[in-house]
């Protein structure tokens, strides 16, 4: 484990932390392995696992400071991704002290013990085992600063990490930039996923930029989120019509999500579930309400 100078880091984004290496909405992904620099001191690299779940594959991100690093998503157990991971600390003459994980689904927490192991570096959360504590402020030195925020909804320990003083949030699964995440129900909730989408909304403006676990950045992310989550109140209220009008539970899936690839139907089937979930518990609200007046 190699520790080598400092990186230079600022507070602002100003020269040196400007975004000017960002994958945005409509061009060409970074090559898997091929490490991006999107601000100062933030690393993209693109893990080789695309697939219908993945799309492009998983976003690994390394943040590093004045001599640490922490991994964002290691990703899958790749020999040649590891490799690249560590290629990219060293390089920065860093060394890895913390990976973060934004949920527990395996394309970006199964490669968080072997990370660990080569680095003698800890795990926060420790896999599948709880939820990093909201508002836990990681420093890597020269104001580099990483802040957590639990933002549930797309399962329910997840979590995003805000770099401030650079204006940019990782946003794991929670905030996808081309279309919402499905929702991991039984684990995950539309309701959790709507208070998230919030949260965000409420802690950014649209000066920020949102950096996903999958797929491109999210520029503007405050108007974003609210088109966001006015898409999802549209899905509640045609799960809503579709159920008024007769049509079975079993077979809402069918009608909504009419076109959806094969290997893409469990995650449909798994969002209109989280719906139906919503819509019963809110009808039982409704009735004891109603019974309370």
């Amino acid at each position: 484990m190699n520790s080598g100078p400092p990186v230079q880091n600022e507070s602002r984004r100003d020269d040196s932390c400007r975004i000017d290496a960002i994958w945005d909405v409509g061009g060409a992904p970074p090559r898997p392995g091929e490490p991006v620099e999107v601000t100062g001191g933030v690393h993209l690299l693109l893990a080789p696992n695309a697939n219908h779940w993945t799309y492009e594959g998983t976003n690994t991100w390394i943040v590093v400071g004045e001599g640490r690093a922490v991994v964002i998503d290691p990703g899958p157990t790749d020999p040649e991704h590891l490799d690249r991971i560590d290629e990219v600390v060293r390089g920065a003459g860093a060394r890895i002290e913390t990976i973060l994980l934004s949920h527990h689904h395996g394309d970006h927490s199964q490669a968080a013990h072997a990370v660990a192991e080569r680095w003698q570096a800890t795990i926060r959360p420790r896999v599948q085992h709880g939820i990093i504590p909201d508002g836990t402020r990681i420093d890597l030195g020269r104001r580099t600063e990483i802040r957590t925020l639990t933002t549930p909804g797309h399962t329910s320990d997840g979590v995003s990490f805000s770099l401030g003083d650079r204006r940019v949030m990782l946003t794991g699964d929670t905030v996808l930039a081309r279309f919402n995440p499905y929702i991991s129900h039984p684990d995950g909730t539309i309701a959790d996923m709507l208070g998230s989408m919030a949260r965000i909304a409420g802690l950014v403006d649209d000066d920020w930029i949102l950096l996903p676990g999958h797929g491109p950045a999210v520029r503007e992310p405050t108007t974003y989120l609210q088109a966001r989550i006015a898409d999802r109140q549209r899905r509640i209220d045609q799960v809503a019509g579709l159920l008024a009008d007769g049509v079975a539970r079993e077979q809402v899936t069918d009608h909504v999500y009419a076109k959806v690839h094969d290997q893409r139907r469990p995650a449909a089937r798994a969002s209109v579930e989280a719906i139906l979930h919503y819509l019963d518990t809110r009808a039982v609200l409704e009735r004891e309400k109603g019974s309370t007046v």
